[in-house]
C-alpha cells in the first residue's frame, strides 16, 4: 500500500508501509508491535489495523529485513550492511574523480528500500510499476529525464509488445529517455533500431564489466545486480546470436524464468541522482 508522508523531512513522495516501518526502527529499537503501531500513527498519521501492520512486519522478518527477538523488532544487521555496500558501490562507480576534500552526499537508511524477486520476469514487471508510480506523481517543474544504464536492453526480446506499450505510455508524459548500453553485440545494434524511435540510444562498451541494471529518474536510483548465473547465460545468448537464424527466443525465455534471488534497491536521493544523471548524459555528448 502506498502512503503519503506528511512530514516534509522525509520528502514529498509516496512511501510504502514497510518504508515507514524502517524509518521508525532506524531511529528507535527494539520495538514491539503495539509500540510500532503507535509511532506510525503519531508520526506518519498511518491509520491501519494492527493485523495489517503485523502482516507487514512478519513479511519483513521473512525477507530478513527485520529481526525478531523477545517479541520486539529491529532492523537486521546484515540488511544494514547490504545497504552500506550498495551506497559504497555507487560512490565508487559513479563519483570517479571526486577528490577526498569534497564532501559527498549523505545516503541515509530511510532513503533506501529493497525488494526481492524470484526471477527476471517479476523483476521487470515491478520496475515498470515503480517507474509508472514515480511518473504519475511528477510535477511540471520536476526533472522529466529518464535514464537507463546496463549491459543490454533485453526487454524487447522477452516481451516486445509490453515494451512497446511501456515506451508509448512514458512518451505521453513528455519524458526524455536515454538508454546507455555497455556491451556491443549484433543484438544490441538490432535493438537500437527498435528503441531509437522512442529514446536516445547509445552503445559505449566499457572496459570494466558491468552486471548492474540502473535507472535514474526524478531523484530516484533504481538498481539491481544480475546474479552470476543469469549474467553468464545472458552474455552467452547475446554473443552467440549473430544472425536472425541463430536467434533462439526459447533460450532467453529460460533465462527470464530461471529461479534465483534478485534484490532491487530503490534509493531516493536527489543529489546522488543528479550526479549519476550528469555522468550518464555526458556519454551522449562524446
Amino acid at each position: 500500500m502506498a502512503l503519503e508522508v506528511i512530514d516534509s523531512r522525509y520528502g514529498e513522495y509516496k512511501k510504502q508501509l514497510h518504508d515507514v516501518i524502517l524509518l521508525t526502527l532506524a531511529k528507535e529499537y527494539p520495538l514491539k508491535i503495539g509500540e510500532i503501531c503507535q509511532r506510525l500513527k503519531n508520526e506518519f498519521r498511518v491509520e491501519l489495523s494492527f493485523q495489517a501492520i503485523r502482516k507487514s512486519l512478519n513479511a519483513m522478518v521473512e525477507r530478513k529485513i527485520l529481526s525478531l527477538k523477545d517479541k520486539s523488532y529491529s532492523i537486521d544487521k546484515n540488511y544494514s550492511l547490504e545497504l552500506k555496500r550498495l551506497s559504497d558501490q555507487i560512490m565508487k562507480n559513479y563519483f570517479v574523480g571526486t577528490t577526498e576534500s569534497k564532501s559527498l552526499p549523505a545516503i541515509k537508511k530511510e532513503d533506501i528500500t529493497t525488494y526481492e524477486f524470484e526471477d527476471l520476469i517479476h523483476t521487470d514487471q515491478f520496475m515498470n510499476e515503480i517507474i509508472f508510480d514515480i511518473m504519475y506523481d511528477l510535477k511540471e517543474n520536476d526533472d522529466h529525464t529518464f535514464l537507463f544504464n546496463g549491459p543490454h536492453a533485453w526487454f524487447i526480446f522477452a516481451h516486445p509488445g509490453m515494451e512497446q506499450e511501456f515506451l508509448e505510455e512514458v512518451n505521453t508524459h513528455n519524458l526524455k529517455l536515454y538508454y546507455l548500453i555497455t556491451k556491443d553485440t549484433k543484438l544490441d545494434r538490432w535493438g537500437k533500431k527498435f528503441y531509437e524511435k522512442h529514446v536516445e540510444y547509445k552503445i559505449i562498451p566499457t572496459k570494466r564489466p558491468m552486471n548492474t541494471f540502473l535507472n535514474v529518474f526524478a531523484g530516484n536510483i533504481i538498481q539491481y545486480d544480475y546474479p552470476e548465473e543469469i549474467s553468464t547465460r545472458l552474455e552467452k545468448f547475446y554473443e552467440e546470436t549473430t544472425t536472425l537464424e541463430s536467434l533462439d527466443l526459447s533460450k532467453i525465455a529460460d533465462i527470464l524464468k530461471f529461479k534465483t534471488k534478485i534484490k532491487v534497491t530503490v534509493m531516493k536521493n536527489s543529489t546522488v541522482a543528479d550526479k549519476l544523471r550528469e555522468e550518464i548524459l555526458s556519454k551522449f555528448k562524446e
